[in-house]
């Protein structure tokens, strides 16, 4: 009911105000300078953007400037400062509590001859980044059996282009050191690709826009992309599985199914969430026309349902004013507005004797399902004080013999609804920080909770074995987990959350799972469970207890897998 009036009020300015008033183009004057910051690695790109964007709004000017490292940070403070920066550079230059909104992509690609013999097997199996290490690591008689970890002769060919920050990546996702990364070395990708379309049996490594078709975004003919199998389990599992086309692929990157070491993600960055008009126009800019200029120049756009969220939360603080003191009307002008005001006056009548006709019907229906299906938001966690936080969603606590008793957060239990069912670990096994302690189960499906400490098993809570969902009523006391013998309390504290801190953190958490949910959920089926409540934005509380294994396992690599979060 409140968002049908909410609507009719909408409609009723749109009426009443000139169209003028509710343009969305942008009201730039020569005071809208911004400045744009930048890194020497992302200094052509910015200047580039920055051009085009002049050349839209003449009026808007903006500058760039490379900054140095250290003096990132300080350069953004104030209105009107903005850093274009990449994020495997961003938090050496710029603090965690500032503003930051992701505008592109920059992704390498392992790729090969679409004619190559093995590329049914490898579809099936993938390649893992040891075995990918295992032939680049190579100087010479590289063979296909080093790369397919099989008893094959077939020479294997590797190419690399030439570029010192392409091959810090690479190493990066070979593990290894940068002068170790062999393979045969080309000056630029569409060389690369040329040697690779006329020999099947090589491979090479390039960016994802080197491969694709700007005119379809289809991949070019006779090349194929390579799989890899992430968890290095000789299969491509199903959240491995994005190989199908770009789209798949691109959305598969953006939901955290590729190795971060193989794409960074280009920031726009503020020292705080901008609120002059000239800043919003210029960002909105960034995510809507300016996207076209990233493709060309070597850059991987973002998504169209992801840059919709990005819009929404750009404006989330924002309060719509509509401003009509400046604007003195001709009389002629008055007639015509007061003339609409009536007709819609009368519009809205008759729609509210409709809706109350209407109300009898389904209110019984709508207080069913309040009752029935709560909803829960970043506000309404519980968040208990003197415990600490992992960013995996469990916490801890110090007990008075020295020992940690660990466990979920209420967040974690809000998401997942009723646990039917709670794998445990032994007392007298050792864990550590980051690996798999506690697998939830919720009907057969399931998520890997991974531990926020390191050390021994003392004690597993038993009651949780007969009565699971005592870790949903209570999930900070009699829905405790483990009484863990810590092994490096004192190191491993640092990285925890506490008080408010934590209760910002989940601000931002609740925020992600929004835009989560509008990029796994169909909108159709989004209507039908309820994700999205229509009054404050709030959750569907137990949200995921309707949804399939595959949005379980796309939920647990965004929120739970560490390693793999993507900033």
């Amino acid at each position: 009911m409140k968002n049908l009036i909410l609507l009719i009020s909408s409609l009723t300015l749109l009426f009443v105000f000139p169209a003028s008033t509710m343009s969305s183009e942008h009201n730039t004057s020569a005071q809208d300078s911004i400045h744009v910051w930048t890194s020497a690695d992302m200094l052509s790109l910015s200047s580039i953007l920055a051009d085009e964007y002049n050349k839209s709004y003449p009026d808007a000017k903006i500058i760039v400037s490379e900054s140095l490292p250290a003096d990132m940070d300080q350069k953004i403070k104030g209105s009107k400062n903005i850093a274009l920066i990449s994020n495997d550079k961003l938090s050496a230059k710029v603090s965690n509590s500032s503003w930051k909104l992701a505008v592109g992509r920059d992704i390498i690609v392992p790729v090969m001859n679409s004619t190559n013999p093995y590329l049914d097997e490898i579809y099936k199996t993938g390649i893992s980044p040891e075995d990918f290490a295992n032939a680049y690591s190579r100087k010479e008689n590289k063979n296909w059996g080093s790369l397919l970890n099989k008893n094959l002769s077939v020479p294997l060919t590797c190419y690399c282009l030439n570029n010192e920050a392409f091959r810090l990546h690479l190493a990066d996702f070979l593990k290894s050191d940068p002068v170790s990364v062999h393979g045969n070395s080309v000056e630029n990708a569409e060389e690369m690709l040329t040697r690779i379309k006329n020999d099947k049996y090589a491979i090479g490594f390039c960016k994802l826009v080197d491969i694709l078709n700007i005119e379809n975004k289809e991949l070019k003919e006779g090349l194929s992309l390579i799989p890899i199998d992430f968890n290095n389990n000789q299969m491509v599992d199903y959240f491995e599985n994005i190989y199908a086309n770009s789209s798949d692929f691109e959305r598969g990157i953006w939901i955290g199914k590729y190795p971060k070491a193989l794409y960074s993600t280009i920031y726009a960055v503020a020292g705080e969430q901008p609120a002059e008009e000239a800043e919003l126009a210029f960002i909105e800019w960034l995510i809507t026309d300016g996207q076209q200029f990233l493709l060309s120049n070597g850059y991987s756009e973002l998504l169209y349902s992801e840059r919709q969220g990005k819009i929404q939360s750009l404006y989330a603080s924002e309060i719509p004013v509509v401003d009509i003191q400046n604007k003195p009307l001709q009389s002629l002008n008055i007639l015509f507005i007061m003339l609409i005001m009536l007709a819609s006056a009368s519009l809205i009548f008759l729609v509210f004797l409709y809706i109350r006709n209407l109300i009898s019907g389904i209110k019984e229906e709508e207080e069913v399902i309040t009752a029935t299906t709560p909803n829960f938001g970043a506000g309404s966690i519980n968040v208990p004080g003197g415990l600490f936080f992992d960013k995996s969603h469990t916490w801890a606590f110090m007990e008075k013999d020295g020992n940690v008793r660990i466990g979920i957060d209420d967040f974690l239990q809000h998401v997942t609804g009723p646990i039917t069912k709670i794998k445990m670990k032994n007392p007298g096994e050792s864990i550590k920080k980051g690996e798999t302690f506690l697998s939830l189960v919720q009907h057969g499906k399931h998520l890997n909770i991974q531990s926020p400490v390191s050390g021994v098993i003392r004690e597993n809570n038993l009651k949780l074995n007969s009565n699971s969902s005592i870790i949903n009523s209570d999930p900070y006391s009699e829905g405790w987990v483990y009484v863990i013998e810590s092994a490096n309390w004192l190191k491993e504290i640092k990285a925890f959350l506490m008080g408010e801190t934590y209760k910002t953190w989940l601000k931002n958490e609740f925020s992600r799972l929004k835009d989560f949910l509008s990029s796994v959920i169909k909108p159709e089926d989004q209507k039908q469970l309820q994700f999205v409540m229509q009054d404050g934005g709030e959750l569907k509380d137990s949200l995921l207890e309707m949804c399939g294994p595959e949005i379980w396992e796309e939920f647990q690599i965004r929120f739970i897998n560490q390693e793999q979060k993507f900033n």
